[in-house]
Order: C-alpha cells, then sequence, then structure tokens
C-alpha cells in the first residue's frame, strides 16, 4: 500500500522534504502513520507534530485526502491516500 505524505509551511522544513511517499506492508490507521512519521523523521518534526502524550498538538492539522482527521475517530489508510500536515493559523 502506498501512501503520500505532503508537509506544509514550517513543517516541510522540519521534515527536510516537501512531500514524501511511502510503502507500507501493513495497513495503518492515520493515527498509527502519523506518530510513525514523527519517530522516522525525529526533531524537530516529532516535536511539532506530538505533544508529550503522543497525540497531534492543537497547532497542526492533519487531513487525509481532504477530510481533517480527528484524533478521537480511528481514520484508516487506503492505498493511495494523502496525508497532509498544516500548521494552524490564528491571528486577528
Amino acid at each position: 500500500m502506498k501512501v503520500n505524505i505532503r508537509y506544509c509551511g514550517q513543517l516541510k522544513q522540519a521534515a527536510g522534504c516537501p512531500s514524501e511517499e511511502l510503502g507500507l506492508e501493513d495497513s495503518l490507521s492515520a493515527q498509527e502513520l502519523i506518530a510513525s512519521v514523527a519517530a522516522n523523521h525525529g526533531e524537530p518534526l516529532a516535536g511539532y507534530l506530538l505533544d508529550e502524550n503522543g497525540r497531534l498538538r492543537a497547532t497542526v492539522l492533519a487531513f487525509v485526502n481532504e477530510e481533517q482527521v480527528d484524533w478521537e475517530t480511528t481514520r484508516p489508510l487506503g492505498d493511495g491516500d494523502e496525508l497532509v500536515f498544516m500548521s494552524a493559523i490564528a491571528g486577528g
């Protein structure tokens, strides 16, 4: 199974690449893949993505095929899915 990952904004620099394609042997949920990406890339990306409890930070938005990932609801991934990371924007 192949999954495409895109990094936007400061996450692109933290990942060291704008995008990557991962070949996965096992079926994973979006949450499992996010944790795996953080572990594989290490710092600084891991610190941007996950909080001290291993959950997606509120300052990061993750989308699978343009649908926002809700950390509380398991989101299975399929072949050809795209996972996009964006920094949340705030201001006024």
